[in-house]
C-alpha cells in the first residue's frame, strides 16, 4: 500500500495561493460551507483540511481556518485564506499549525455542490487523526444567504 505524500504544516499545496486580505472581496463564490466551532484536543499539533472535487470541471475553492477567540472575534489562522484550483476527481489538502484546547472553524467557499470538504486534527505532523476530531463532508453546514 502506498501512503499519500503529506506536505509539512507550514507549506502550501502546489495549486494554492495565499489570498491578500486587503483585496478580500465577497461574494466570489456561490456556496459557503462551515464546520461551526469545534474544540481541538489538547494533543493537537495541526488541523488538516482536504477538499475533493467530484465535479466534471476544474474548480477554484477558497479555504479559511479560523481560530474562534472566546469573548472576541474569530480570526483567520495563518497562513490565512487559501485559494486552490482542484482538477476533476482530484483532492488537495493543507495542514495548519494549531493549538489544542482552543475552538476553531473551517470555512470552504466554492461554486460547485460537488466539492466535498474534510477536516481532522493530528497529534504530530503525520496524517494520523485524533479519534473524535474528524469533521466529515456531511457535517459541514451550508450557509444559506
Amino acid at each position: 500500500m502506498t501512503l499519500p505524500k503529506l506536505t509539512p504544516a507550514k507549506s502550501l499545496p502546489k495549486s494554492a495561493t495565499k489570498v491578500d486580505r486587503r483585496k478580500f472581496r465577497f461574494p466570489d463564490y456561490r456556496y459557503v460551507y462551515r464546520t461551526g466551532p469545534f474544540l481541538l484536543p489538547a494533543a493537537t499539533h495541526s488541523i488538516d483540511w482536504a477538499v475533493l472535487n467530484n465535479d466534471a470541471a476544474k474548480q477554484k475553492v477558497r479555504v479559511t481556518v479560523f481560530k474562534c477567540n472566546l469573548g472576541g472575534a474569530k480570526t483567520a489562522d495563518p497562513p490565512g485564506p487559501l485559494e486552490v484550483t482542484v482538477d476533476p476527481g482530484h483532492t488537495t489538502h493543507n495542514a495548519n499549525g494549531a493549538s489544542g484546547g482552543f475552538f476553531y472553524e473551517i470555512q470552504v467557499e466554492c461554486n460547485s455542490q460537488l466539492i466535498f470538504p474534510y477536516a481532522a486534527t493530528w497529534p504530530g505532523s503525520v496524517g494520523d487523526p485524533i479519534p473524535g476530531s474528524v469533521v466529515k463532508s456531511a457535517e459541514f453546514i451550508r450557509q444559506l444567504s
